[in-house]
């Protein structure tokens, strides 16, 4: 009889073992493992909740004060760092995401929720009663290193909890509980912003951490191959040691974001060059060194030239990084060129997001592995499409073609994201997998932080903040979205080195 762990092990292989919920790759084949019943049912049904109230928390809040920041900024005088609300958070992600697969095997997965979940909590009060600018770009950095604990989690727990013939339909949920949330976000947010205040658009979150902590209590998900014991605590044993912290690598990573993001803080040409470069130096440290003085954190073959692994995780990165780039100032280009409130801004924004679950759910729907290579390196081409739409946009002061750049780009994720997102998962080795997928949202992150960094830069360097007293900003948009053009086409190129397996 397998134990707890072997049979962890051989569900995450998609190998001959009944699964939890009663039917397996042995009892039913693939056609059974991609029924509803086998997706839906009994404990997978409860795993799916629970990954999906971790990606829900995530996609809600990020929209959710979308609208509300313009207004923080003008009443608080934060135009000049607005940024740094989401370089800083991103940066959170980094370290939170970095150190996630350690903290869940050494506390368990129900007390590491449950502590990111008090954590995240903690920002949106300090973001509530902020004085002063600053304290909101506090507040949203504790929420970034909780976020990135929750979402790294969560994605670490897909392989290990539902076979590989249904992972690509997990995916596909996701899109779809991005979408709802997403789009649930800036209209409670907006409404909050509009109706009550700014600050109360930081509570609307509070549903989704209560959900979140509910799935964690009745749930008990299988970690490193293996099942989690009682209370969430991983079921230890020598064949599965905890994930390995490494913190030299994770403190150069969060040190190089930082560096990058202060790229920012001054207009001077010397410093921003300077800055960026010291950036750049250091994450290339901090990836040649690790694994040389202790345990590695980035999965083997992760920067080999040709590797399935390397170039995925390098696609997110640059995906990311070029929506970040154009992204961070939407919503205040959007409120101030176009004159729109708050609710009306988030729907301008989100309508990416929605596009990108739609297109996805479509998508997720394509068996012929032709097919779906063939819409996997598609979709930068459509990010590159939308990103050169929303700049001649802004500059022509045209908000149908914003809303028509944005569903571009959407589609553009829609197509790609989750079959890049798969590809690396089963490209990587079988005992590192679960490490692998912890660190899919990690390398998104990254690209955000990096993207938002480089967008503050652009700003900075461009004057936005006296171009928009002046009821323009088509330069400024111009040199965001053709930097985020170009990250795109790096993406599209580098496409072609993925390949999904049969």
């Amino acid at each position: 009889m397998m134990d707890d762990r072997t049979e962890g092990a051989a569900a995450a292989r998609g190998e001959g073992h009944a699964t939890a919920s009663g039917i397996g790759p042995a009892e039913g084949g693939v056609a059974a493992t991609r029924s509803g019943a086998s997706l839906w049912g009994g404990r997978q049904g409860l795993m799916l909740g629970l990954i999906s109230s971790g990606i829900g928390l995530h996609a809600f809040n990020q929209f959710a004060i979308v609208a509300a920041m313009p207004l923080a900024a003008a009443e608080l005088g934060g135009r000049d760092w607005f940024s740094w609300v989401y370089s800083l958070y991103f940066i959170g992600s980094i370290a939170g995401g970095t150190t996630a697969a350690s903290l869940r095997d050494r506390l368990g997965v129900r007390l590491s929720l449950g502590l990111a979940s008090v954590l995240f909590a903690a920002g949106g009060l300090v973001a509530l009663f902020a004085p002063a600018f600053g304290f909101i770009i506090a507040g949203r950095l504790l929420q970034g290193i909780a976020d990135g604990l929750i979402v790294a989690i969560c994605y670490s727990l897909i392989p290990a909890n539902f076979p590989s013939a249904l992972i690509a339909r997990v995916f596909a949920v996701e899109a779809t509980v991005w979408a709802v949330t997403a789009l649930l976000g800036p209209l409670v947010g907006g409404l909050i912003a509009q109706g009550v205040s700014w600050r109360a658009s930081f509570l609307a979150v509070t549903p989704l951490i209560a959900a979140l902590a509910l799935f964690t209590v009745l749930t008990r998900p299988k970690v490193n191959d293996g099942s989690a014991g009682q209370g969430g605590a991983v079921n230890a044993g020598a064949d599965a040691p905890a994930a390995a912290f490494p913190p030299r690598t994770i403190a150069l990573c969060v040190a190089a974001a930082f560096v990058l993001a202060l790229s920012s803080a001054s207009s001077h040409a010397g410093w921003q060059a300077a800055t960026l470069a010291a950036g750049v130096a250091i994450l290339v440290i901090g990836i040649r060194l690790d694994g040389r003085f202790g345990v590695p954190l980035f999965p083997a073959g992760t920067f080999r030239r040709g590797s399935v692994l390397g170039r995925g995780f390098l696609i997110l990165f640059l995906m990311s990084a070029s929506h970040s780039a154009g992204s961070t100032y939407l919503a205040l280009l959007v409120r101030e060129v176009f004159g729109l409130g708050p609710a009306a801004v988030g729907y301008v924004v989100v309508t990416m997001a929605v596009t990108w679950s739609a297109v996805a759910m479509v998508a997720s729907r394509i068996n012929s592995l032709a097919r779906r290579h063939a819409v996997m390196r598609a979709g930068p081409l459509f990010q590159v499409s939308g990103f050169m739409a929303i700049a001649l946009a802004i500059s022509l002061q045209w908000l149908p073609l914003v809303i028509a750049g944005q569903m571009l780009i959407g589609t553009g994720f829609g197509l790609a994201w989750a079959n890049v997102n798969q590809a690396a998962m089963e490209a990587a080795r079988k005992t590192e997998r679960d490490r692998a997928s912890a660190l899919l949202p990690t390398m998104s992150t990254a690209g955000y932080a990096v993207g938002a960094a480089l967008s503050g830069t652009i700003a900075t360097a461009s004057g936005l903040a006296a171009s928009l007293g002046e009821g323009s900003a088509g330069d400024t948009a111009t040199w965001l979205y053709g930097t985020a053009a170009i990250g795109a086409l790096a993406s599209f190129f580098l496409g072609f080195g993925v390949r999904l397996r049969n």
